[in-house]
């Protein structure tokens, strides 16, 4: 198609934006297709995961998502292969590998090595080695404001609230998150750090978390 009498711009970079959505939450997708979108045309846009487990990413616009089941590390797997397969062809020029997960530098490697430009995009959990694998690192501002946020906006929607040994599982599907984001050393610390948002009530495995 033309648009106002000029021929479509087609010099633009390929790019193929791979995500991990396992270790990246979608609510982070605007940020990730903002970002990868400098880079140029993204014309692949693919998130791999169990789909039962990441929430969000099906409705993630303009975004594919591809159900890699239950197996361990599958969703690795499956997009590290696609990632070679793109490589073998001739248009896809720049990846955009989104995960902080430093199993990923070995893949960046290879990538690099068979002359393409790779763009790391993570949070600022990603170690080192994945970082300096890459071409390029753009990090997702995610504060530990954003971390609150959305943490409570998930323990909203329990309405009878959650005892605390399911605060870990349901928070990590949700939206990806671990303790190793956070600066509490546990759950129950974090909770007593903001009990202007939280009421805790009971003791020991029959704690239970309530937002309020």
């Amino acid at each position: 198609m033309f648009e106002n009498g000029l021929a479509p711009k087609t010099d633009l970079p390929k790019v193929a934006l791979l995500i991990d959505g396992e270790n990246i939450s979608s609510a982070l997708a605007g940020k990730i297709i903002v970002e990868s979108g400098k880079l140029g045309e993204l014309l692949v846009r693919r998130v791999y995961g169990n789909a039962a487990r990441i929430k969000g990413w099906d409705e993630a616009p303009g975004i594919k998502l591809v159900h890699t089941g239950t197996g361990k590390n599958a969703a690795d797997i499956a997009l590290a292969l696609d990632a070679a397969e793109l490589s073998f062809g001739q248009k896809i020029k720049t990846f955009a590998l989104v995960s902080s997960e430093g199993d990923f530098s070995h893949l960046a490697t290879f990538l690099r090595e068979r002359g393409h430009a790779v763009s790391g995009i993570g949070e600022a959990k990603a170690p080192a080695n994945y970082r300096k694998s890459c071409s390029s690192w753009t990090m997702l501002n995610t504060t530990p404001e954003d971390l609150d946020a959305r943490i409570l906006a998930e323990m909203k929607k329990q309405e009878d609230g959650l005892l605390i040994n399911r605060v870990s599982p349901t928070i990590r599907t949700a939206l990806s998150i671990t303790l190793t984001d956070l600066d509490e050393k546990n759950w129950r610390k974090y909770f007593e750090a903001r009990l202007d948002r939280y009421k805790i009530t009971g003791e020991a495995q029959q704690t239970r978390i309530t937002a309020r």
